[in-house]
């Protein structure tokens, strides 16, 4: 099982660091293409996705069409929902052929088991953003914003996702709260816990569970791999330097 290439934000790095982040992510997808039997992509892939009726993102087609030849290769590709996937509405499923999960996943991976969640709502500040997150998947409120032309609604979306990402990263202390989250998902049994929202890594060990926050694809390049034996945190330049 790979664990990987959460809080990527596609579309929110521009120019050529934007082109480096595309071929780092491409490059991991040649790795797990080789050594995955599965893959867990846990949420916040692009910095913004909604499906309208008959419309998607198109800068994303090349990762799309990425994804749907490792389906093809026999590897199941799981899509876990962030704060910033605000509508899966059936095309990643039916033309893309992943498996899309709106929580957490409750998953038995090499006879151990692992909760795998993004991480929002966790905090306990954040009774406002609960609130919101129920609001924004309603049926109704997906209805009103599919109205909006697709290149409006992009636009509106970019600002409100440039200011989630700065509220995040202003509060490295709420890594502490999710470490409590882990524990109690090991009291409930759980061998390993995975998350990420924060946009730092984090791996933790207490006795044979292990906790481990997936950091983010813009400035760490960090994923997580349960290689049969352990779940263990990645940095994709540290395996490169590796024989």
């Amino acid at each position: 099982m790979w664990g990987e290439v959460r809080l990527a934000h596609l579309g929110a790095v521009q120019g050529e660091a934007g082109q480096v982040q595309r071929r780092n992510l491409f490059e991991l997808l040649e790795r797990a293409e080789a050594e995955a039997k599965s893959l867990f992509v846990v949420g916040d892939l692009f910095d913004f996705w909604y499906e309208w009726a008959t419309v998607i993102p198109k800068q994303h087609f090349a990762l799309l069409h990425r994804f749907r030849a490792l389906v093809e290769r026999g590897i199941a590709i799981h899509q876990l929902s962030g704060n910033h996937d605000f509508r899966l509405h059936g095309f990643l499923e039916t033309e893309v052929g992943l498996t899309t999960h709106l929580d957490g996943v409750h998953a038995r991976i090499h006879e151990q088991s692992v909760f795998i969640f993004h991480g929002d709502g966790i905090l306990q500040r954040d009774t406002g953003y609960r609130f919101v997150k129920r609001v924004l998947r309603s049926p109704v409120s997906q209805r009103v914003f599919s109205w909006i032309h697709p290149d409006l609604g992009m636009r509106l979306a970019r600002g409100t996702s440039m200011t989630s990402r700065k509220v995040i990263k202003e509060n490295p202390h709420d890594d502490v709260e999710f470490l409590a989250f882990a524990q109690e998902r090991f009291r409930d049994g759980y061998d390993g816990v995975i998350m990420g929202h924060t946009h730092r890594p984090v791996e933790h060990r207490e006795g044979q569970r292990t906790y481990v926050n997936l950091g983010d694809w813009i400035q760490h390049y960090s994923y997580a791999v349960h290689d049969g034996t352990e779940l263990k945190l990645h940095r994709l330049h540290e395996d490169r330097a590796r024989p």
